[in-house]
């Protein structure tokens, strides 16, 4: 990447789950309306799906709001944090009838008394109110009526229902709704980076007067991807910069293709094609955007499948959001953080190197009817990713890609207009040419947006939300692994600390060599992400404790950028062992929880195995408890320390893993610490 680069409703209204729509063709867009004063204009029936009710609250608020607030990845991330919230409220009420709930916990299953029933729907309002109304509150945005769309929900609820039962359940989707909102509270999304335009020619540059729209999104964490570069592509014919890319056979191609079908007026587009390309681009404000329009179709599609319910929608629904807001992230990840940060066609053919022509415009419109290209880099196309992820989660969800179905729109030249569709891919794929022929992306753009959604999509329906269990992770370090400590049996990749060369796993252990004094050491598994953590494992040093000590911490949870829970095995230089409970903060400044226990009649030896044990159970408050012992001896009965906190930043869900700590007093160098038999199951 370049030095000089810092980084560079209308609205449906609810039969069961169907979308009603009617037939318009592409025409002259009608004025825009004012957003709607209420989140929900459509008053439920007497009997509603609450998942299909607040989905449809959420697409009225995209439509009200405008300019950064309403760009793909924020409204991506809107929709996994309420439709996460509502699934995990419905999975935890759900099991007072259904054994084991619909599956795993995405964050956090809220423990039910034996002999209760709270209602689930209920529990579904108020985790979707509770993510809405704290994400758009209403002095900012008086627009929205969150606590209005609440009562008309609840007002839906039979009156079979008792008052216990709906309390039950409030609480249970507030709580829910709380860990969220402190999951997500800082994932980098307010982040701000200054972007740089390039300008070599192929570096993306403002097409109008917006600049660079969300250029750290690729940096937000992502809600289901270890990173936002995991399914990172390639480019296009193996080029490697810039200069390459523009100056392939293919780009240049795809170039001369834009001049003929995505153009204003253009002579090689057809009628159905530019239907096709205002139908799918929703890019204005006071449409529901892309994210909208995928989960309108979503809810299409969900209301022809013969075992739908309240509860498979919440799944259907939570996978569907998850998978999209992890495509905006590696959709942006692409866009800007790579050497190729792409310019768009316009732009291309304004400055073409033998034939330019200014007067070219793309057939993208606002409401004026002003031609305009997205204020970001093409490549790759946010739209072919978001239809890659969206065909693939209902193709998994589903069973097969064969699946006929109509679709609607918002979008002000197509409004009103349907259109028909076999599978799931053709649908996609037809998105992905709208771009195309609306003459704001290269074909390559939409080819490699797809099989990124895909593999995005692919990946959260597989690791998110499977048949319920109660093992979070664990791993036997049976395999041979330098650099690192590979994968786990479960529990997804470990991530290790800087640098990997001082991990390894071989023999049935993970090794950390601990070179000089003062020198820490970490590793993660960061697809682990709960409240509720039992964890065990089995630790030894090759020498005795010299100084100040090794300082072992089995980290029960860890909330990315707000702090750990740490359960702190102290090996002294007298061979004594000490445990205390400690969190740490975002910069790793470390406060004890109650006061130390000193483990009676425990002396280590170099290659004595302990076995640590650290419980973390719920938010608001949380509890901890721990205990460590020989591991050639039968466990205690007794927790060894126990106590609960409420510091805000850690009541949220987090991963689990290990910290090390040589004294910086220590004499004898290099320790190696040795790991066996990690396991993290829920408590809950």
């Amino acid at each position: 990447m370049d030095e000089n680069r810092s980084i560079r409703r209308r609205s449906l209204l609810l039969a069961g789950a169907g979308l009603a729509a009617g037939s318009m063709a592409v025409g002259a867009p009608p004025a825009q309306a004012a957003p709607s004063s209420r989140a929900a204009s459509a008053a439920p029936a007497a009997t509603i799906d609450h998942v299909l009710y607040w989905n449809q609250v959420l697409r009225d608020t995209f439509r009200g709001l405008v300019k950064g607030a309403a760009s793909p990845g924020r409204l991506t991330r809107t929709a996994a944090m309420m439709n996460g919230a509502v699934y995990d409220s419905a999975n935890s009420a759900s099991r007072a009838t259904v054994a084991g709930g619909i599956g795993q916990p995405y964050l956090i299953r809220v423990p039910v008394p034996a002999g209760t029933a709270p209602d689930v729907s209920t529990a579904i309002d108020h985790a979707a109110y509770g993510v809405l109304s704290a994400l758009y509150p209403k002095a900012s945005y008086p627009q929205f009526d969150f606590a209005a769309a609440l009562g008309t929900a609840q007002a839906a609820i039979p009156g079979s229902v008792t008052q216990a039962q709906r309390e039950q359940a409030a609480a249970i989707g507030s709580r829910v709704a709380q860990v969220m909102l402190v999951t997500r509270r800082n994932d980098g999304a307010d982040a701000t980076i200054v972007y740089v335009p390039g300008d070599r020619p192929g570096d993306w540059r403002p097409t109008g007067a917006d600049a660079a729209l969300d250029p750290h999104w690729g940096r937000v964490r992502p809600f289901t991807m270890a990173s936002g570069n995991q399914f990172r592509p390639s480019y296009p014919q193996g080029a490697r910069t810039v200069g390459e890319l523009i100056g392939n056979t293919t780009y240049l191609a795809h170039v001369e293709e834009l001049r003929d079908v995505g153009g204003v007026g253009a002579p090689g587009r057809t009628a159905d094609q530019t239907r096709a390309a205002h139908f799918w681009a929703n890019d204005v404000d006071g449409t529901y955007k892309p994210p909208g329009q995928l989960l309108a179709i979503t809810q299409s599609v969900a209301g022809l499948l013969p075992d739908r319910s309240e509860l498979t929608n919440a799944k259907l629904f939570a996978w569907m959001s998850l998978a999209l807001a992890d495509a905006a992230i590696a959709a942006w990840d692409t866009k800007y953080d790579t050497d190729i940060d792409l310019w768009r066609p316009e732009t291309a053919i304004h400055l073409h190197a033998t034939h330019p022509d200014a007067g070219w415009r793309p057939e993208s419109r606002d409401r004026a009817g002003t031609s305009f290209s997205p204020p970001f880099p093409a490549f790759i196309s946010g739209h072919a990713t978001f239809a890659g992820a969206w065909s693939q989660v209902l193709r998994n969800y589903v069973g097969r890609d064969d699946f006929a179905f109509e679709a609607g729109t918002d979008d002000p030249y197509a409004q009103g207009a349907t259109r028909s569709f076999t599978s799931f891919g053709a649908a996609a794929r037809e998105d992905a040419l709208s771009r195309v022929w609306l003459g704001v992306h290269y074909r390559f753009d939409g080819e490699y947006g797809l099989a990124t959604g895909q593999r995005v999509a692919d990946w959260a329906t597989r690791s998110r939300l499977g048949p319920p269990t109660d093992v979070h992770a664990s791993d036997s370090f049976g395999r041979t692994v330098t650099g690192g400590w590979g994968t786990a049996d479960s529990g997804g990749d470990w991530w290790v600390g800087d640098p990997a060369s001082g991990y390894s796993a071989d023999g049935g252990k993970g090794q950390v060599v601990l070179p000089a004094p003062g020198v820490s050491r970490s590793a993660y598994l960061h697809q682990v992400l709960t409240t509720d953590t039992d964890l065990t494992l089995t630790f030894s040093v090759d020498k005795a404790a010299t100084g100040g000590g090794v300082y072992v911490s089995a980290v029960g949870r860890k909330v990315d950028g707000s702090g750990t829970y740490r359960a702190l095995v102290l090996l002294r230089a007298d061979g004594g062992v000490s445990l205390q409970l400690r969190r740490a903060d975002a910069t790793g400044a470390e406060t004890d929880i109650g006061t130390a226990s000193q483990i009676p009649g425990l002396s280590v030896t170099p290659g004595m195995p302990l076995r640590v044990r650290f419980q973390v159970t719920g938010a608001a408050p949380t509890t901890l408890r721990a205990k460590v012992w020989p591991a050639a001896t039968g466990e205690p009965s007794a927790w060894q320390v126990s106590a609960t906190d409420s510091t805000a930043d850690l009541q949220g869900a987090g991963s689990t893993g290990l910290l090390v700590y040589l004294s910086g007093s220590a004499t004898s160098v290099p320790v190696t610490l040795s790991v066996d038999d990690f396991k993290a199951v829920r408590t809950i």
